[in-house]
């Protein structure tokens, strides 16, 4: 650690942590090489999986006197190691961003009417959105289609268009000052991770696609406001959503009992919901309950830090690679690679923690966990690095490709993009729901080339001027 205690240490690393992601924030909003939101979404996605470390801070809070918690085996040394690695992957991520847009030849092209004309904005936004709620609606509701080879994935990869459609959509209201209003906008949102509270009580990829919507929005806006009004803005939705996740998490196993029986009918979820929601209360530093849920759920240094310790008494069990090594041939079958890894989640905790993590219960690994436990220090260092260069590679080129007006590039880019921000998800996982998003974004812009195609747009309509 870096100092004595670990209460210091974690105050530290909080600290440095908040600076990093201001600072990214403004650096991608006052880029003259211009962004759509992607690589503050991955900081804010990340930094959510770790906030609640702070609670360590609170003076009284003991998560021994938790069963749960103390069955896991961790110390406040342990998340105080665990937020040390992790925030200097934090950091080492924001430096890849802010090199990445220091070396890009791009230059920003504002959005142009004679480059997009409003026509093809407004059908490619309609295509986009409508083809995203099929696709999200399908999958939400009925999740068995999830299992199915091949079509399943597809399914799974194509609900990333909805959160591409309100994007657009965002873009046509502030650029064009037409089509849903921002209040209509936000409606649909929160139908997200409403419909998949409904349909299977999850809420990870749901909450990653409003963390992407909104800085999205931000990044279309964030100039007009001004860095102080985001930023309060930002600590306003802070504390809205720590009240929102603590108070669902407060109440989930017996809201899940209701929606996981094979029997209950949606009028029973919405009621078991609207019961939930009527037990939520006030934050309290003093409610020890509330401290626990965070403490269980929100704090992924928990796990980092346990790793850490274990790596230190066994320094020959790392993973040398192999489990980033499967990320990165995600998209080559197991029919050809028979030894393919496929460690993660419950197993990978169980293997370099040593806690006897359930395997019904799903656990994330996220990157910098993953990235220790295959090259130590190192590991977390250099691929955070580099995660942070690609982020905002592909954010650069989808931005270029949507001011351009090609949809059949920026769709597919914001899809796998949307599939990235995924801050739990171990790498095989990860860059398997990117090659698909990616390969399935193709596939439908290819379909769809007659709305998405702005070249054939074009043709249509000086034929239609012609006739």
């Amino acid at each position: 650690m870096l100092f004595e205690t670990a209460e210091s240490t974690i105050l530290f690393w909080l600290v440095v942590g908040a600076i990093t992601m201001v600072a990214v924030l403004v650096h991608t909003i006052r880029s003259p090489k211009g962004t759509l939101g992607f690589p503050m979404a991955m900081m804010f996605a990340l930094a959510v999986m770790h906030i609640a470390a702070g609670v360590h801070l609170i003076p009284g809070y003991f998560h021994q006197y938790d069963p749960y918690l103390n069955a896991i085996g961790y110390t406040r040394d342990s998340v105080a190691k665990g937020l040390q690695v992790s925030t200097i992957g934090f950091v080492m991520m924001g430096l890849g961003i802010w090199l990445t847009s220091y070396l890009s030849d791009y230059r920003k092209v504002e959005f142009d009417m004679q480059r997009v004309p409003v026509e093809f904005l407004r059908l490619a936004q309609k295509t986009v959105l409508l083809i995203g709620l099929v696709f999200f609606f399908g999958i939400t509701f009925v999740p068995s289609i999830a299992q199915i080879p091949t079509i399943g994935a597809v399914i799974v990869s194509g609900k990333n268009l909805l959160v591409i459609g309100l994007c657009l959509s965002i873009l046509r209201r502030v650029w064009l000052k037409e089509g849903m209003q921002m209040w209509q906008i936000a409606g649909i949102a929160i139908t997200i991770p409403i419909a998949n509270l409904l349909g299977n009580a999850i809420l990870a990829d749901a909450l990653s696609a409003i963390i992407i919507i909104a800085c999205f929005w931000l990044a279309i806006v964030g100039r007009r406001f001004g860095i102080g009004r985001i930023v309060g803005a930002i600590v306003l939705s802070g504390y809205v959503f720590l009240f929102l996740s603590t108070n669902y998490l407060l109440v989930r196993g017996q809201f899940r009992d209701v929606v996981w029986e094979p029997t209950s009918t949606f009028s029973e979820r919405v009621d078991g919901l609207v019961n939930a929601i009527s037990q939520f209360g006030p934050l309290s530093s003093d409610d020890q309950k509330q401290l626990y849920v965070l403490d269980s759920r929100l704090d992924q240094s928990i796990y980092t830090g346990m790793a850490i310790e274990k790596f230190e008494a066994q320094p020959d069990t790392y993973e040398d690679g192999a489990t980033l090594l499967a990320g990165l041939f995600a998209f080559v079958p197991r029919a050809i690679w028979t030894n393919k890894p496929v460690r993660g989640g419950s197993a990978f905790v169980r293997e370099h923690t040593g806690y006897q993590a359930s395997e019904e219960t799903t656990f994330g690994i996220g990157p910098f966990f993953e990235y220790y436990a295959n090259f130590a220090m190192f590991g977390v260092i250099f691929f955070s690095f580099l995660m942070g260069m690609f982020i905002r590679y592909l954010d650069l080129r989808a931005f270029r490709a949507l001011a351009d007006g090609r949809m059949n590039e920026a769709i597919p880019l914001m899809s796998g993009l949307v599939a990235l921000i995924q801050p739990l998800a171990n790498a095989s996982s990860l860059f398997s729901t990117f090659y698909a998003s990616l390969i399935v974004g193709f596939i439908i812009v290819k379909f769809m080339e007659r709305y998405l195609d702005i070249q054939l747009f074009a043709e249509d309509k000086r034929r239609s001027q012609k006739a």
